[in-house]
């Protein structure tokens, strides 16, 4: 039917002939990327088993985690010990599950400490700039050159080796990454236009700092902190390889594959089950962060 001029069209045509897109968030957007990543899916999955097993392991574990001579030494996976015992007869499967919870305790709590420091200064160094910016710079490069795992050794050796200790000392040694992250992120963002309009309307700086900079920036932020997790459980197994965790008989993925290691040929499944839970562990974090980074970078939009 043709149309008349300057008559409205009926409701229905213009239904059919025009629809609005749909609006959608960044957030929104990023979500349903992230869906779509199935191998963020299977991280975020074993991350949530995960911290599933930590929380129960804190009411309940097959057998007490610090109780030896349970069987016999050196006993392989039986229906009564699915992962085995070790050398002082302890059943390795509830060491695991505690030892879930340590690393989630090491690795949330450096990357908290991380955060915290590396966000403070990369906000102050690329907001103020001048000689904010050349003290937090030089104190970078600075700390970049100096050994991390000397650093850590020094600190645990001065305070002890609590939990809240190793955390901040791996987080003394990482927080460089997220400074000079943030830092970057509020260079190009204090020159933005809505920036620009706060400023002009006499908006003090520590108002458009944490209203209008640290939001815009907090995309890359995640991902850089769901990074700083899995380096954070990384080292503290190397140190309790080391013999530099936590203190026995408190249970440690790392502590637990140093014990095993020298009876590798005789009983491999003591070294292998907290092997493979921490590469799980790190591979699960690396999917997420992989998954927030491609969801969140404005590049990979279509």
């Amino acid at each position: 039917m043709a149309a008349v001029p300057g008559a409205a069209l009926p409701e229905e045509y213009v239904s059919d002939v025009y629809e609005m897109p749909e609006q959608v968030t960044l957030w929104q957007d990023a979500w349903r990327r992230v869906r779509r990543n199935k191998l963020a899916l299977v991280g975020a999955t074993i991350i949530g088993i995960l911290v599933l097993v930590a929380i129960i392991s804190v009411f309940w574990t097959p057998y007490p985690i610090w109780k030896q001579e349970v069987g016999p030494t050196y006993e392989g996976l039986s229906a009564r010990h699915w992962l085995g015992l070790d050398a002082a007869g302890r059943d390795i499967l509830s060491r695991i599950m505690g030892g879930a919870l340590i690393s989630l305790q090491v690795g949330v709590g450096t990357m908290l400490i991380v955060s915290l420091i590396g966000i403070a200064m990369g906000l102050l160094a690329g907001f103020y700039r001048g000689v904010v910016d050349s003290v937090i710079s030089t104190l970078i490069n600075i700390w970049y050159g100096i050994p991390d795992l000397l650093v850590v050794i020094l600190l645990v050796l001065l305070f002890g080796r609590s939990l809240a200790n190793i955390a901040f000392a791996i987080a003394v040694t990482r927080w460089m990454d997220m400074a000079r992250l943030v830092r970057g992120q509020t260079f190009a963002l204090r020159e933005r236009e809505f920036v620009e309009a706060a400023r002009s309307t006499g908006t003090r700086n520590l108002a458009i700092i944490f209203r209008h900079i640290f939001p815009n920036a907090l995309g890359p932020i995640l991902v850089q902190a769901t990074y700083a997790v899995p380096q954070a459980i990384l080292f503290e197994a190397f140190l309790s390889y080391l013999g530099l965790g936590v203190p026995p008989p408190t249970p440690s993925w790392g502590a637990m594959a140093a014990d095993g290691f020298h009876a590798l040929e005789l009983a491999p499944h003591i070294v292998l089950a907290p092997a493979i839970a921490l590469s799980l562990t790190l591979m699960a974090f690396n999917f997420v962060g992989d998954g927030l980074r491609d969801a969140l970078d404005p590049r990979m939009r279509r």
